[in-house]
């Protein structure tokens, strides 16, 4: 089915949410102006009563004196070396300390605002140069990953160390008051968040790519080695290391490392679907494993396997950033330096794909070519649309059956109008490249196929498939299919338990068997806190409080105690209030978490109610 969703577009998705990399700095920078500015205005005030009051001076003199402080404010001769204005600097005393953090600031917001435009511009360079050629796309991200990095980590630091000093001199200033414990929490926050980016710059995170499928030696699938090793000879390049057979909907070549049943595959590696292949004429498939091989001669994969490190590095990188806190406004910069360069990757990958589909028709044919895209299309979408009303079921299932359900009510959803609507935004599902619509691909081919000759070929008995030259293919589908339909089963088990209130006893079975009843025991025998998926109970409470009346759940510090704060509707703000002291338990830090998840339980399914009475 089509996407209801409206795209929000490149600008307010990454370009807006990115200017707030130079919020703070512009703060800092605008906050020190003013602070200097109003401390001058300050001491030209006490300056000019005292002058007022000097009986000793002439009118002249007065005027001269009066006219030099307000020629130079007491901010200027603080900054200044001038031996002639030491007087004046020894008279301002610590007055002149503040002014020069006031400076340090203003430089500081001036260097990080440099920064940040400077940064701007080498994303944006790298960023177009990675539309030019696969070449400068790699080479350009190379230098746009190593350089924003370190300006990106510098950022941090800048914006980390400027955020505390606000967090005492803009109270200071304002309220003449400043508050250690917000110093503290901020100065704690900025020193963990830059911590954690520095070590995230080093660290390198793992590159395992596993897939759920079987290996197949040539011995298990003789003669469709043969045929890829023909298709490879044809288009000249080399055939792949490994063939993995699965059920997944789609294939895909790769030359990552590939990890299946604990073994890790190093080379170049060739998915096939054994569920697509039934679908498949031997010349349809023949057409799908020749665009994968495609692949293989074009680069793609290689290219591919030298990007997915640094992609994967920048990956972690962006997560460590939006952790942070006080990081996010660097998180939404660099956010959008990858949104750009994944604009000119997914428009090098859809050429890619147009690509092999070329190199595909040549070998075999374009009408292959097309009628495979329309198999292959057609099953994905249909076994989406399986798999969603199967989840969305609010009933236990004795037996899911996908592959059964999808085998059997194929060829009527083939002849319905949804198969037209799915097909008309088919995207063919594929673990690393981006697909253009079927529309295109089948224009690129030089075929037209009408609604009517999509159903008919969807409809026509398969005569010889690939399958056929598997020694096992049942038995892997089987051990497969057994392993998904169980995971599958695990989730959607899960789902209900989230979903039932319950109102039956068998449901409240199921609610208690993935949300039992828990214990969590104080340091103090006296002391006790239980919950179970409706309620939760304090021995310090008069009675339990049912997580439907909780409004909100927050934690504090008070005292030197951790608490976590319910404010529980209906009873006023302050009567409503029921505290947990955390610092009280043995393990506070599970009985915090099995709150919220217990309570985000209720939550969710209060909501999920709410929307099945009103569907």
């Amino acid at each position: 089915m089509a996407s209801s969703r409206k795209s929000r577009g490149f600008v307010p998705s990454y370009v807006l949410p990115a200017l707030l990399l130079f919020a703070l700095p512009l703060f800092g920078l605008w906050f020190s102006g003013h602070a200097s500015d109003r401390i001058d205005a300050q001491v030209l005030e006490v300056v000019e009563k005292q002058i007022g009051l000097d009986t000793q001076l002439s009118a002249e003199d007065r005027q001269e004196a009066l006219a030099f402080y307000r020629a130079v404010p007491a901010s200027a001769a603080c900054l200044s070396e001038d031996e002639e204005l030491a007087g004046y600097r020894r008279n301002l005393g610590s007055t002149c300390s503040d002014m020069k953090q006031f400076g340090w600031a203003h430089l500081a917001s001036w260097g990080l605002l440099g920064l940040g435009l400077a940064s701007t511009l080498v994303a944006l360079l790298c960023g177009l140069a990675a539309f030019i050629s696969r070449p400068f796309q790699y080479g350009s991200f190379v230098v746009g990953w190593l350089v924003l990095r370190i300006t990106s980590a510098l950022q941090v630091m800048g914006q980390g160390v400027l955020v505390v000093w606000l967090s005492f001199w803009v109270t200071a200033l304002w309220t003449q008051r400043y508050y250690p414990k917000l110093i503290g929490g901020v100065g704690i926050m900025a020193a963990i968040a830059i911590f954690a980016v520095v070590v995230a710059i080093f660290r390198r995170p793992p590159m395992d790519f596993d897939v759920e499928a079987e290996e197949v030696p040539p011995e298990r699938a003789p003669e469709l080695w043969d045929c890829v090793r023909r298709l490879c000879k044809r288009l000249q390049t080399s055939p792949p290391d490994h063939i993995l057979a699965g059920i997944d909907t789609n294939f895909f070549v790769t030359e990552n490392d590939v990890r299946v049943n604990g073994r890790t595959l190093s080379g170049r590696t060739l998915f096939v679907s054994l569920s697509l292949l039934r679908l498949l004429e031997r010349s349809e498939a023949e057409a799908v494993l020749a665009h994968e091989m495609g692949h293989l001669l074009g680069g793609d994969t290689g290219h591919g396997k030298r990007l997915a490190p640094m992609l994967m590095h920048f990956s972690h990188y962006l997560q460590t950033l939006y952790e942070g806190g006080v990081t996010r406004p660097v998180f939404y910069f660099m956010a959008a330096y990858r949104g750009l360069f994944e604009l000119s990757l997914g428009r090098s990958r859809r050429a890619s794909e147009l690509a092999a589909d070329r190199l595909a028709a040549g070998v075999t044919s374009g009408q292959d070519i097309a009628r495979s895209l329309v198999k292959v299309g057609a099953y994905a979408s249909f076994r989406d649309r399986v798999e969603a009303k199967l989840f969305a079921q609010d009933e236990q299932h004795q037996s899911v059956a996908i592959a059964q359900r999808v085998a059997h009510g194929f060829s009527e959803y083939a002849q319905s109008d949804a198969v037209h609507d799915d097909l008309q935004v088919a995207v063919t599902p594929h673990p690393f490249d981006s697909h253009p619509p079927l529309g295109a691909r089948m224009e690129n081919v030089g075929v037209h196929l009408t609604p009517a000759d999509m159903a008919q070929v969807l409809l026509e008995p398969v005569e010889s498939s690939w399958v056929e030259a598997f020694v096992d293919a049942e038995a892997i589908e089987a051990r497969l299919w057994g392993v998904y339909e169980e995971r599958f089963s695990e989730a959607h088990d899960l789902s209900l338990a989230y979903r039932y209130e319950p109102s039956t006893e068998e449901e409240r079975q199921h609610v208690e068997k993935h949300f039992p009843a828990l214990t969590f025991e104080g340091k103090d025998a006296s002391y006790q806190v239980r919950l179970d998926y409706a309620q939760v109970s304090c021995s310090e409470w008069e009675h339990p409080i049912e997580f439907d009346r909780i409004a909100s759940a927050t934690t504090a510090d008070r005292m030197f105690k951790k608490y976590l704060d319910l404010q529980v509707s209906g009873e006023g703000l302050f009567k409503g209030k029921r505290s947990i002291c955390l610092s009280k338990l043995k393990d506070h830090e599970a009985a915090l978490e099995a709150v919220g998840r217990y309570l985000g339980r209720h939550r969710f399914m209060k909501e999920h109610r709410s929307k099945s009475d009103a569907a």
